[in-house]
């Protein structure tokens, strides 16, 4: 399991196409294989203050995920919709 968490700080006057593209690749990216989880939470104490959520089964599926429409028209497009570019971080799952 692979669970990438992605931080972005929007600015007001861009939030609602923010939300629309980022509302697609949610709908889009949950109909992928390997993937369960795909959510966006808003931070409850900064309303321009979101992260995405994704759970992997493996880092393939995570590579596949790059590869797909819906992944390249948001890289292309949502950091213009940013205060700075958005955070990206990676976390395994630690055996027991």
């Amino acid at each position: 399991m692979i669970i990438r968490n992605v931080f972005f700080d929007v600015t007001q006057e861009h939030e609602a196409k923010f939300l629309k593209l980022l509302n697609h690749m949610v709908v889009e990216s949950n109909k992928e294989d390997g993937c369960s989880p795909y959510q966006l939470w808003r931070n409850a104490h900064d309303p321009y203050s979101y992260v995405l959520v994704e759970h992997w089964e493996t880092q393939g599926h995570l590579d596949a995920h790059g590869k797909t429409p819906q992944w390249i028209d948001f890289n292309d497009t949502v950091n213009g919709y940013l205060k700075s570019d958005y955070d990206e971080h990676h976390y395994n799952e630690i055996p027991r």
